[in-house]
């Protein structure tokens, strides 16, 4: 049903059908897991996936490539709503991402047709790297912000202009290995499973054990041994079961605290996209909390009253006020601001068109505290 966001996938599950999730109904997020051991990075990505939820009812896979991660995320409840009238059990249907079963591409950039809409991929030694969906196709404007967003300084000078809008063969399979992010939970509560059939099963054996011989106790008192042993095995099993889950724990804790406060990156991006139509310079930032204090060079054109007005009008920053005599001698036009949120509003229904996958870096001079 290729209108209707979904196509039949020919990798199957045992006990399930595959079904293809059109990239419109996708968002894509990539996590940096540098200076993380490479044992720990699977887990790491997958606190990382549980920690960003951009649908009510979020449902994702996990890729890892080195020290890079993805996530592709879906909203769950639509995509069961969608196939429900098709199939007698949505829950037993294995959602598979269209971009991970589109035929991966080189290095460099494409723009593919996908089931609904366009998309523009960024591909590096086999790896994507970076991607952006539109309902048609992009304008020059939208173009040149996606390459600013997700270049990361791979793209060649050719690659500024659009590329010619093709068709992506499909694969069997998906071109990189997708991880449950709770995978981890299932395998604790297989070994659960297994620790207690175990002990009920050496309980069983010494039981019958006893019942069959009285007339030999030392028979009884041998087998009695070997059942405390697999006891003992299994409750050593159990103590190591509960010390991964209490150190797993306090790791999801403190990224909660992490999570707690506004990204340093998204409020360079905001200030960034705030501030660069009047020809405005960051040159200082200190963000502490929801405490932000930033030190500005002001254009020919552009006026304090002005900035201040701008960075209010977006409903991210209160209580905007210059602070005078902490400029330092630099000039710098200094203000003083409450962050409201974790995230900036949404501005308007033009941006709920475009799915915003990548990350965009606001372009900072100076020093950033």
């Amino acid at each position: 049903m290729l209108r209707d966001q979904f196509r039949p996938a020919a990798t199957r599950s045992l006990g399930s059908q595959s079904v293809v999730l059109a990239r419109s109904r996708c968002r894509l997020k990539w996590f940096r897991l540098s200076g993380v051991p490479e044992s720990e990075r699977l887990a790491a990505l997958r606190m990382q996936a549980q920690g960003w939820q951009p649908f009510e009812s979020t449902s994702y896979w996990c890729c890892l490539e080195g020290e890079s991660g993805l996530v592709l995320a879906w909203d769950r409840d639509q995509a069961y709503r969608d196939v429900s009238p098709f199939m007698e059990d949505p829950a037993r249907v294995r959602f598979l991402p269209e971009p991970m079963l589109r035929s991966p591409g080189q290095d460099g950039i494409r723009l593919l047709r996908c089931l609904e809409g366009v998309e523009a991929q960024v591909w590096h030694k086999g790896w994507l790297v970076a991607s952006r969906w539109w309902v048609e196709l992009p304008t020059d404007q939208e173009w040149r912000l996606f390459l600013h967003a997700g270049g990361g300084g791979l793209l060649t000078e050719a690659d500024t202009h659009s590329p010619q809008l093709g068709d992506v063969e499909w694969v069997d399979r998906p071109w990189s290995t997708l991880r449950s992010p709770d995978r981890e939970s299932h395998q604790n509560l297989g070994l659960e499973r297994r620790v207690v059939s175990i002990a009920a099963l050496a309980l069983t054996v010494g039981i019958a054990a006893v019942g069959r011989q009285l007339w030999d106790l030392n028979q009884s008192i041998v087998q009695r041994e070997e059942s405390l042993a697999s006891l003992r095995d299994s409750a050593a099993e159990v103590l190591s079961s509960r010390d991964r889950a209490l150190k797993s724990a306090s790791q999801a804790q403190q990224l909660a605290t992490w999570l707690g406060e506004p990204l340093p990156i998204e409020v360079i991006g905001h200030l960034h996209d705030t501030l660069s139509k009047s020809g405005v310079q960051i040159k200082e930032m200190d963000l502490t909390g929801s405490k932000l204090r930033i030190g500005l060079q002001l254009s020919s054109q552009a006026t304090r009253a002005a900035v201040v007005r701008d960075l209010q009008a977006g409903g991210w920053f209160k209580g905007v006020s210059e602070t005078t005599g902490n400029s330092g001698g630099t000039g710098l036009m200094v203000l003083d601001m409450t962050i409201d949120g974790l995230r900036p509003p949404p501005q308007g229904p033009k941006a709920m068109t475009v799915a915003a996958d990548s990350p965009s870096p606001a372009r900072v001079s100076g020093s950033t505290k």
